[in-house]
């Protein structure tokens, strides 16, 4: 009887049954492998990671990309040893997954450290796999996304490695403002796994795990002889209050990823795209002809004010515990994305001070990167000046604002809401800029210097010989005093209109729909020249 279908091994020649056992043999090996490579450092060393309320890497990668898109890259990787790597010691992917997926469908590559495995530490074959990642993702012009909760450098392989390498860092630096990079710091992070956190467009830290620190509590100790708590040394408090190195604080490893999907979605996917529209909604029901007080000097929460401009739902702020003096954020008009800027009189009087110009200065670059178009909302008593300010170098912070202004090409609206002085109105998006639209409430008050120190300086020999010095002040107060209103800006035009406030959003979006008639052919990166302040 002939049988059909059954082919047995007796009827292949010898090559060919030799062929399909080595491919039996090798389709078992590479099966074994991908499972010691996803294997990460065993049972007991995952859960001492749950335990501390972490998830591991693969639980964070699987979280943060779009289901069943993410393709791995060096799974098989181990360690590099003496001998060859089918070693009894295997460090599963090296201690970092790295790959390409989605999200919300649009391609990113992402680095993950894996505690687990050698406490996600920076080895030979875990600095290559990085390395490439970052060189691939600048070619294919994708977001990277940085999950860091590593050691910093491996010993066992890098203590007698030569000269450190360079290379990575200037791979990061290259990729800036071609592509949006993101880091998550959600461990203890010393050495590299530290300086890349920092390295990138946006930081988030996880509080309570998460640590940045040239080295750890042990080398603290054994340089300065300080004991120091990893919080204490380079926690959450110290790097999103005080150092201002972080843009923002999860509680959770899921807030984080979800931090990272959240700016990601107000950004091209790179420099060669224009930035993703959103569904439109109208702003939130604030009437904002009741936000302004009746006293001028009183202040009040201009986040209120974004909330009446922006689409409900959409601001999403930037450092809000660092530079307080100015508040900084993504957000959406009609579902198109925009940076916005704007005075917080409820800190400082919403002066310009050394970290709130460090924060906008960045923020204006990493919206001219991304051809974000900006709105600056004016309320500014001037630079803040007194011995502190001088000695943070709070001129030549002011200075880098403008500085990044001069190179950022992307569409601007001013609207000035209440003061508007010195040199803290210039760098707040003052005349000149190239603005699509600048207008200004009808509470709006304009000049060089307040009308009080003007005054008090300028004239400052007759107010001295009058019979009644303080009557003589008052008396030349008066007399200023009408010039700087809005009406004389409009009349000597260094605005466009007064409007009302309840305007304010109607005019910005045409604004920026008119601005978006310039868009004659596809963006590119921004070239940026000289040497900043």
């Amino acid at each position: 009887m002939r049988h059909v279908g059954v082919i047995s091994n007796q009827g292949l020649a010898p090559k060919n049954r030799t062929d399909k056992l080595k491919l039996a043999a090798g389709l078992d090996k590479l099966e074994e492998r991908r499972a010691r490579g996803v294997a990460m450092g065993g049972e007991v060393r995952i859960k001492r990671q749950h335990d501390l309320g972490k998830l591991t890497v693969r639980d964070r990668v699987t979280k943060l990309m779009d289901p069943a898109s993410f393709q791995e890259y060096g799974q098989l990787c181990s360690h590099v040893s003496h001998d060859a790597q089918q070693t009894s010691e295997v460090t599963p992917a090296d201690g970092v997954v790295a790959g390409f997926g989605k999200i919300d469908g649009r391609f990113a590559a992402v680095i993950g450290d894996d505690f687990t495995v050698k406490g996600g530490s920076h080895g030979v074959i875990n600095a290559r796999k990085k390395l490439h990642l970052v060189q691939m993702a600048r070619r294919e012009r994708v977001p990277l996304i940085w999950m860091v909760d590593g050691a910093g450098a491996r010993g066992q392989e890098l203590l007698n490695d030569g000269l450190p390498d360079v290379t990575h860092f200037l791979e990061i630096a290259r990729m800036s403002g071609t592509a949006p990079q993101v880091s998550l710091v959600l461990g203890p992070c010393a050495g590299d796994s530290a300086l890349v956190g920092a390295a990138t467009e946006f930081i988030v830290m996880r509080q309570g795990t998460g640590m940045m620190a040239a080295g750890g509590p042990p080398v603290v100790k054994a340089a300065t002889g300080l004991d120091v708590s990893k919080e204490d040394l380079g926690g959450s408090e110290i790097h999103a209050k005080l150092s201002g190195i972080v843009d923002r604080v999860a509680k959770t490893d899921e807030e984080a990823l979800e931090l990272a999907r959240t700016f990601l979605s107000y950004l091209p996917t790179n420099a060669w795209t224009w930035p993703p529209r959103a569904e439109p909604k109208p702003p939130e029901s604030i009437d904002l002809e009741t936000v302004m007080p009746d006293e001028p000097k009183r202040p009040f929460d201009v986040k209120k004010v974004i909330r009446g401009i922006v689409d409900a739902g959409s601001f999403f702020e930037i450092k809000p515990d660092w530079g307080r003096t100015l508040v900084a954020g993504l957000a959406r008009i009609d579902g198109h994305p925009v940076g916005v800027v704007a005075n917080q009189s409820m800190v400082g009087a919403g002066a310009i001070t050394a970290a709130g110009a460090r924060k906008a200065r960045r923020f204006i670059d990493l919206c001219s990167s991304y051809h974000i178009p900006m709105l600056f909302l004016q309320d500014v008593p001037g630079v803040m000046t007194g011995p502190q300010a001088e000695k943070e170098g709070t001129l030549r912070e002011g200075l880098a604002v403008v500085y990044a202004m001069a190179w950022a090409d992307v569409p601007k609206v001013t609207i000035v809401m209440r003061k508007a002085f010195g040199f803290g109105a210039c760098a707040m998006g003052g005349w000149g800029g190239e603005q699509t639209l600048v207008a200004a409430w009808p509470t709006a008050d304009f000049a060089s210097m307040p009308v009080a120190g003007g005054v008090a300086a300028a004239f400052k020999d007759e107010i001295e010989r009058a019979e009644d010095p303080e009557a003589k002040r008052i008396e030349i107060e008066e007399r200023f005093k009408d010039g700087t209103d809005p009406f004389n800006a409009a009349a000597r035009f260094t605005v466009h209109d007064v409007i009302r406030p309840r305007e304010t959003r109607a005019r910005v979006l045409q604004a920026f729909e008119l601005a978006r008639s310039r868009r004659t052919s596809a963006p590119v990166p921004v070239a940026r020249y000289g040497v900043m302040p």
